[in-house]
Parts: C-alpha cells; structure tokens; sequence
C-alpha cells in the first residue's frame, strides 16, 4: 500500500512554527507526487512568510505543470530551478535583503523517476535494501568537518555553529543555490526532514524506527520521537579531544520539527 504524508509539530519552546510540510498528489496523475519541507530561518524576520510562500508557489506550480511536463525529468528540474530563483527575487522585493530566509528540501516523483531539490540543511534521505542514504549535502559551515573527513556525521549536531547555513531562499541572490538531480525510482521509501528532527535523532534512530513500525506510523514516530523524547546525548570523547569548537547538547522541542514521506 502506497502511503505519502506530511507532519509538522512546532516543538516545545518556539512561539511560532515556521515550518512548512507538504505531500501531495497530482490533480491529474494519481502517479506524480510532491513531497517538500520548508523550515523559516530562526532568529530572522519573517522565517514563516519564506517558508510559507516559497511551499504555497511550489505548490501552485507542481498542480498546475501537466503530467507530460513533469515526466520530462530534465525539464521538470530546470523549470524547479527558475522557479526557486523567482521565489528567492520575489521574497527579496517584498521583504528586503538579509530579513527573511527559509531552507528547502523537494522531491517530485513520477513514472519515470525521481527530481530532487535541496538547499540549506534540511535533508533527504532514502531507503532500500533495509539501508538508509543521506541523499542529499547540508548546505552549512560544519557539513564540511564531515565531509573532509575530521568528524563524523553524528557529530555535527554538537557544534555550537550547526545552524549557521551557507544557502538559502530568501535572504539575497548570491546564496540561492539549490542543488538538485535525478534519480531512479528504486527505493522504497523517500523521506524529508528539518534539522528541527535531524539534530535530535541519528540516522541510526532513523532506521530503526523505519523498520520497527508500520508504514503509516513512521513519520509520526519520527517527529514524535524529535519533540517529546529525551535521546539522553553525549558529546562523544572523540570529538572533545579534537577541541574543534565549542559544544552544545540538542535537547528534545528545541526547535519546530518536520517531515515530509512517500513509502511504495
């Protein structure tokens, strides 16, 4: 049985929640699916309104793209582009440089595959083969010591500058650069999250509650276990020993949490 969801709980200390989750069907093409999460930059102006348009346009567009455009993979992934950069022009003009900004992770699944589209440091993931795979890169200051080499993923959540992103839609036109690309559809599942999920449950969480609990009962699990259970984390001595920065512990609500799956 086929099961797209979206969910997005605002946490247990933030005022507002200036996440945004969607999953939905093509009005035309019960095959072609659009799974995104969006999360308002905390501590700039207006997160929620970046957020909030930047979901509502992709939204707008993805139903009304014909089935034949959006088959066309190539096509479908050039058209999301310029579409990002006209969100990012157009959230500049309403609210000014540098006042508000959100991250975004986007998938649209179709009979042929699979465009995928991430910027800030939101993540997709898939899973097959009982593995789960980090598709996509954070797009912030510490992704960096991982993907060198000097610490493992893990780890990053610990850093004091794990928030500080390095591309967004929003906040100018120099730092709107959307990674996206094309994949088979031969996964089993493929899911979104906010770091308001990742920061607080490992990959490893991720893939036991993926193979512990039935498919319409993941996400849930995902988000619940963000927000409302203690993961009792350590900052590991392997990392202390490095001293490479200052270390803070995630604590569970901290932030607003979401999520966006398809599972076939």
């Amino acid at each position: 049985m086929k099961v797209i969801q979206a969910e997005t709980n605002i946490g247990l200390i933030r005022k507002n929640n200036e996440d945004v989750a969607l999953a939905l069907t093509h009005p035309k093409d019960e095959n072609i699916h659009l799974l995104l999460v969006a999360d308002g930059m905390g501590g700039k102006e207006h997160g929620e309104y970046a957020s909030f348009y930047t979901a509502k346009s992709i939204e707008k567009w993805f139903k009304t793209k014909s089935p034949k455009t959006l088959n066309n993979l190539e096509k479908a992934e050039d058209e999301l582009v310029e579409l990002i950069e006209k969100i990012n022009t157009a959230i500049i003009k309403k609210c000014g440089e540098n006042v508000s900004g959100t991250t975004l992770s986007v998938a649209i699944i179709t009979r042929t595959g699979t465009v995928l589209g991430n910027i800030g440091d939101s993540r997709i993931y898939i899973y097959k083969g009982k593995k789960l795979i980090q598709v996509s890169e954070d797009d912030s200051d510490v992704w960096y010591y991982y993907k060198y080499g000097a610490v493992q993923k893990d780890d990053l959540r610990y850093f004091f500058n794990n928030n500080i992103i390095t591309a967004c839609i929003g906040l100018s036109e120099d730092i709107c650069n959307i990674s996206t690309q094309i994949i088979d559809n031969d996964y089993d599942i493929l899911l979104l999250l906010t770091d308001g999920v990742t920061d607080l449950i490992t990959d490893k969480k991720i893939k036991k509650i993926i193979a512990s609990n039935r498919k319409s009962l993941i996400l849930k699990k995902l988000i619940y276990e963000a927000v409302y259970i203690e993961q009792n984390l350590r900052v590991p001595l392997r990392l202390r020993r490095k001293k490479l920065s200052k270390y803070i512990l995630p604590f569970h609500g901290r932030d607003n949490a979401s999520g966006a799956i398809y599972l076939k």
